[in-house]
């Protein structure tokens, strides 16, 4: 295997354990401290807890994303994720001394920290990846990620068919942080140059059949002095006003809105359907394996299964639109509308069901792990020469409406958010294909003028 393969797959190794605590833990916060202010009162925890505890997180990620770039930048992209990753580690103990002023501080520091994590993974994939790779690498990211959706299912099961959320609370959150330890180790190991492997430095195999590198090696090499914050904000001012950033933009705040849907209030609805509570608490994990099987199922298609078939961007982004519009109408049809904000046996159009929430899960996580490979790629073929600031956007716009999204949830009944959502993924649809239309016309006009220098 190539070095810088094995990189892509040590780097999908290491938030494949990371998220496999962090993604279960998301699916169960809102019920668990629903419970928590019930049984523990003293810990002033209350049962909209969950829901600020994420916006909280995605508060502070979202405007940690204004200077991580020149951090980033001064510890690279490796150390940068480990960093970040000590922040999810950190949030994961406070669980083991619950308090509501230790939870809401906890959840500061995990958005601090998830600023550092993506902006340096966006960076340190790019960094890896040859041209005309980086599908294929965000794809095998994406899908051993995900794989922690499988993994935590499976370990929820196991949990709570010899108990419940609370009585399981303490092992499930030193497991977390044991697993969440393990992910930052792997990080540790990983190269601290990873660029050297792309372009052929420490590769012999590829010597003689080299490929040119996503990043051009000048931009690698760059010996530039750091920027201030002032000229770091200016510089991601100045980016976010292009055209294609503009555009993308409105697909950056639908995959944090949608995001929001089902790492947290959608598991959060089922937990709250009293006809689905002949499941018990299992009805979140076997959620939860549907939609880590949707999304390791994404990956493959935009990896190997997309290059096979030939599917172009528009393809995967046109199977995204559609599972989503599917999965809205179908949770809008089955879930109580006031399912958001308490526990009701209100009437629906279809009746709940476990099978019919699995294929709705499905659907979610295909439909998620499509549109954020796409966002990926998209990203590293229009702003390469300065991936750290354009991953920075990305997480900035995706935060800032997470963070909009769990906090409305915790008052906003079911089929507002779902309207919300049903017009956010036809506007980043439509925004998205713009986008790729102008980045063909610019590749071509660039092909047309090296044609004729030549």
């Amino acid at each position: 295997m190539r070095r810088d393969l094995f990189t892509v797959v040590q780097l999908g190794a290491s938030f494949a354990f990371i998220f496999s605590a962090f993604n279960s833990q998301g699916l169960i916060e809102v019920a668990v401290l629903r419970k928590k202010a019930e049984t523990a009162p003293e810990t002033g925890i209350t049962t909209n807890s969950g829901y600020y505890s994420l916006s909280i997180i995605y508060f502070f990620f979202t405007f940690f994303n204004l200077v991580v770039p020149s951090i980033v930048k001064k510890l690279g992209s490796k150390w940068s994720q480990i960093i970040g990753a000590s922040g999810y580690l950190f949030f994961m103990v406070t669980f083991l001394y619950l308090n509501v002023y230790l939870l809401y501080f906890g959840s500061a520091v995990l958005g601090a920290g998830a600023a550092l994590l993506w902006a340096g993974n966006g960076c340190y994939l790019v960094e890896i990846s040859r041209k005309n790779k980086m599908e294929r690498n965000s794809g095998i990211m994406w899908a051993m990620l995900q794989s922690s959706m499988i993994t935590g299912g499976i370990f929820l099961i196991y949990v709570l068919r010899s108990g419940d959320l609370s009585n399981s609370f303490t092992f499930i959150y030193v497991v977390f942080s044991a697993v969440i330890a393990v992910g930052i180790l792997v990080l540790i190991f990983m190269p601290n140059n990873p660029g050297q492997y792309v372009s052929g430095q420490q590769n012999e195999e590829i010597e003689n059949n080299l490929e040119e590198p996503l990043i051009p090696s000048d931009i690698l090499e760059s010996t530039a002095p750091p920027q201030s914050l002032g000229e770091q904000v200016r510089s991601m001012l100045a980016m976010s006003l292009t055209p294609n950033m503009l555009s993308l933009s409105v697909l950056f705040v639908y995959s944090g809105l949608e995001m929001t849907f089902y790492t947290g209030v959608y598991t959060s609805c089922l937990s709250a359907t009293q006809f689905l509570k002949t499941f018990s608490d299992l009805v979140i994990p076997y959620n939860a394996l549907l939609i880590g099987a949707g999304q390791i199922f994404g990956g493959i298609v935009t990896g190997a299964l997309g290059k096979a078939l030939k599917l172009r961007s528009q393809h995967i982004v046109f199977l995204a639109f559609v599972g989503h519009m599917v999965a809205f109408i179908l949770a809008y049809l089955s879930l109580p509308s006031d399912s958001t904000v308490h526990s009701t046996d209100a009437p629906t159009i279809l009746a709940p069901s476990l099978n019919l929430t699995l294929v709705i899960s499905f659907l979610l996580g295909i439909s998620d792990a499509l549109w954020q490979t796409q966002i990926y790629v998209t990203i590293g073929a229009a702003f390469k020469d300065d991936p750290v600031n354009a991953f920075a956007i990305f997480k900035f716009f995706q935060s800032m409406a997470a963070c909009i999204s769990f906090f409305y949830s915790s008052f906003l009944f079911l089929p507002s958010q779902l309207l919300i959502l049903v017009v956010g993924c036809v506007a980043s649809t439509l925004f998205f294909l713009k986008v790729k239309q102008s980045i063909h016309e610019t590749i071509g006009g660039i092909e047309a003028v090296r044609e004729r220098e030549i």
